[in-house]
């Protein structure tokens, strides 16, 4: 028979090897809040300031849904919290000048009689034009006047082809398809151009942005679901525990992983083949193409981990439904600039609109492909 005998000391080792651990740990959590502190992180930056923007145009249809422009002669001024790229001056603002129609830029050749008709003014040139339709990638929200895509590309044909050339920028933020062949019956067609760029982005899906309040009757904006998910997730998180800068760390490391599952999700179902929005969206894009000048689509990626790129399926799709259609695709440019970066292609951390580098690359990608086409004999056999 044995007796288990118990070795003096062991014990208070095993007591002090607990406390050892619960000291490292304390003091770990000290060191690593302190760091925090002094560097100031998690940050949380705010988004820019938001004047108003657009302009209401017509009567609503039977849906109660309701058109829009830009506010006309306009200088919609959008203000940032930082310059990460020392782009946008010393007061942290990029100015947005707008037209009497509503549209980015000097005035159109174009007119809105009295009774709310347009139609163009003066004669019409002896130059190449071509009129631009999309949404706020278009209009070039976040980049300065002079250094949207739509000006680039204007500017690179002019001296490559060695003629003048007019560029008409008819981007409108929140414009869907739907939206953008609306702008072109009402407005662009007008200016009798040579070439038509629709640029293409993966939100182009969404139902309209303005539509009558059933209980006030009052034009309302309707919020995208993924909005509030963004203001939700890139706050400061409330609570007793956001005093500690490390709590507050995780918070915003979760609610990153959070963001991005959600995106993801949000645009693959909004372009899935059985979306009804989907379907409307190539419905829009197929009439479109039947327009008499020679249509462009310009497919630009959503700004979301352009190294995997997990929208490429609906890139295919965008292509297949456009098959009339010239289709340049500006993955491949801006994945090789952004590398493991995408942000670095943002206009801010808190705008995930593409900044002016990425304009500069899609503005050579695209003038190089225009002036190909405007080139090819075909198209200089109907005018071009």
């Amino acid at each position: 028979m044995t007796t288990d005998t118990a070795i003096p000391g062991d014990a208070p080792r095993w007591k002090r090897r607990v406390a050892a651990v619960a000291i490292s740990l304390a003091v770990a959590v000290v060191i690593t809040e302190t760091a925090l502190w002094l560097g100031d992180w998690p940050r949380f930056p705010r988004p820019h300031t938001f004047p108003p923007q657009f302009m209401l145009v017509g009567t609503p249809d039977a849906a109660g849904w309701i058109r829009h422009v830009n506010k006309p002669s306009e200088t919609i001024r959008f203000r940032y919290e930082s310059d990460p790229r020392d782009y946008f001056g010393t007061a942290h603002t990029v100015t947005h000048t707008t037209n009497s129609l509503g549209f980015r830029g000097n005035e159109f050749p174009l007119q809105e009689n009295r009774d709310g008709q347009v139609e163009p003014s003066g004669a019409r040139p002896d130059s190449l034009r071509i009129v631009f339709l999309g949404d706020s990638v278009t209009f070039g929200e976040g980049v300065h006047d002079s250094d949207t895509f739509v000006q680039r590309v204007g500017q690179r044909l002019g001296t490559r082809l060695g003629r003048p050339v007019e560029v008409y920028n008819f981007g409108v933020g929140g414009h869907n398809t739907s939206d953008a062949r609306w702008v072109w019956q009402r407005y662009a067609r007008h200016l009798d151009p040579d070439l038509v760029v629709y640029t293409f982005v993966l939100n182009d899906a969404e139902p309209r942005l303005f539509r009558l309040d059933q209980p006030t009757g009052q034009p309302t904006r309707i919020p995208r679901s993924i909005e509030s998910r963004w203001a939700e997730w890139t706050s400061p998180p409330e609570g007793w525990w956001t005093g500690s800068r490390l709590a507050r760390l995780a918070w915003k490391l979760q609610a990153g992983w959070k963001l991005d599952h959600e995106t993801l999700e949000y645009y693959r179902e909004l372009n899935a083949s059985h979306s009804p929005d989907w379907h409307t969206c190539r419905e829009q894009l197929e009439a479109l193409q039947q327009i008499e000048p020679p249509l462009v689509v310009v497919v630009f990626p959503m700004l979301f981990d352009l190294a995997t790129h997990p929208f490429r399926p609906v890139h295919f799709e965008v292509a297949n439904a456009c098959s009339q259609s010239e289709v340049i695709d500006l993955w491949e440019t801006l994945a090789r600039r952004a590398g493991n970066n995408t942000p670095g292609l943002w206009v801010h951390p808190t705008d995930t609109h593409p900044n002016e580098i990425a304009h500069k690359l899609s503005a050579g990608v695209i003038a190089r492909r225009l002036e190909t086409l405007l080139q090819d004999p075909k198209h200089s056999d109907s005018g071009l």
